[in-house]
C-alpha cells in the first residue's frame, strides 16, 4: 500500500502491470479504487497507476490546506506522482471531474504527459454564456439541495443530468453514504470543495491548444450530446478534433470494464502513432 509524502497530503496509490506508464484519474468518487476493475485488463499492456485524489479516502490531508487553488493543486499532486514513479512522460486518463483535473496537469504540467484521454469534463465555464448560466443554475440547485436535504438526494439530480439507466444508477450507488464512513465522507468532501468550484474553473484554452497533439476528447457513445457532453464538443473544436465515444456512458469503466479497457487500448495505440 504505497504513498507518496507531499507538502500538505499523504498520497495513496496502487500500481498494475508494467509497461509504459497510465495514470487514471478519478471523478466525484475520488477514490483510485474505482478504476480497479478495468485497471486489471489495461495492466495487460500498462504499468496502470491508480490513485486516491488529495482529500479522499487514504489520501489523507495534512495541515492547513489551500482550498482557494484547489485545482492546480490537484494537477500539482497528479505531476508529483508521476515524477515519482516514471522518468518518462506519461499516458493520462480522466473521468468526470478528473478529467478537468487531468486538463489542468497538461495545462501546467505538459512535459509530464505523453497523451492525455479526457472524457466528459463537466467543464461548464466554456459554455457559451446562455448554457453556461443554465449550467451554473443547476450545479447551485444541486448544492443547496445537498446543504439542505443531503447527498442522496442531489446525487439523484446530479446523476440524472449526466447518464441515465445502469449509469445513473451505477453512480447514485459508488456515492451512498449508506454503505459507509469513507463514502460518506468522499461524498461530502467532493460537494463541499470540488461540484461548484470545478465545473465553474476556467481552463487555459489557450494552452491546450498549444498541447493539441497531446489531447484526446472522449464520450460515451450512450452518453448523448446533452450538458455533460457539450464541454468536451465544444474543446475538440478548439483542438481540431472529433469526440472520440468509447463504449458505453459516463461510468462504463465500471459497468463494463473489459470492453471499456479494450476500446481505451485501441485508442492509446493510435495515441502513440501520432
Amino acid at each position: 500500500m504505497p504513498f507518496l509524502d507531499l507538502k500538505s497530503v499523504k498520497l495513496h496509490y496502487d500500481t498494475f502491470g508494467s509497461g509504459p506508464f497510465l495514470l487514471l484519474i478519478p471523478g466525484a468518487d475520488g477514490r483510485g479504487s474505482v478504476f480497479h476493475d478495468v485497471a486489471q485488463y489495461l495492466s495487460r499492456q500498462f504499468t496502470v497507476v491508480c490513485y486516491d485524489r488529495r482529500g479522499f479516502s487514504q489520501s489523507h490531508l495534512l495541515g492547513a490546506q489551500d482550498f482557494t487553488n484547489r485545482l492546480s493543486i490537484d494537477a500539482d499532486d497528479a505531476s508529483a506522482l508521476l515524477v515519482h514513479l516514471s522518468p518518462e512522460p506519461a499516458f493520462v486518463f480522466g473521468t468526470s471531474s478528473g478529467a478537468i483535473v487531468a486538463t489542468q496537469l497538461l495545462i501546467q504540467h505538459p512535459e509530464r504527459v505523453r497523451a492525455l484521454v479526457a472524457h466528459e469534463p463537466p467543464a461548464f465555464a466554456l459554455l457559451p454564456e446562455e448554457l453556461r448560466v443554465q449550467a451554473a443554475g443547476l450545479v447551485e440547485h444541486i448544492y443547496t439541495l445537498y446543504r439542505a436535504q443531503g447527498v442522496q438526494a442531489a446525487m439523484e439530480v446530479f446523476s440524472g443530468g449526466l447518464s441515465a439507466g445502469e449509469d445513473g444508477a451505477r453512480m447514485r450507488f459508488c456515492m451512498d453514504t449508506t454503505r459507509g464512513d469513507e463514502i460518506r465522507a468522499n461524498s461530502m468532501y467532493w460537494f463541499e470543495f470540488e461540484l461548484r468550484q470545478y465545473t465553474s474553473a476556467v481552463l487555459d484554452v489557450e494552452r491546450i491548444v498549444a498541447e493539441k497533439a497531446k489531447y484526446v476528447p472522449v464520450a460515451g457513445s450512450t452518453s448523448g450530446d446533452g450538458p455533460g457532453v457539450a464541454p468536451i464538443a465544444l474543446l475538440a473544436g478548439k483542438v481540431g478534433k472529433e469526440v472520440v465515444r468509447l463504449p458505453g456512458g459516463h461510468i462504463s469503466y465500471m459497468v463494463d470494464s473489459e470492453v471499456f479497457a479494450d476500446a481505451l487500448l485501441t485508442l492509446l495505440k493510435g495515441a502513440v502513432k501520432t
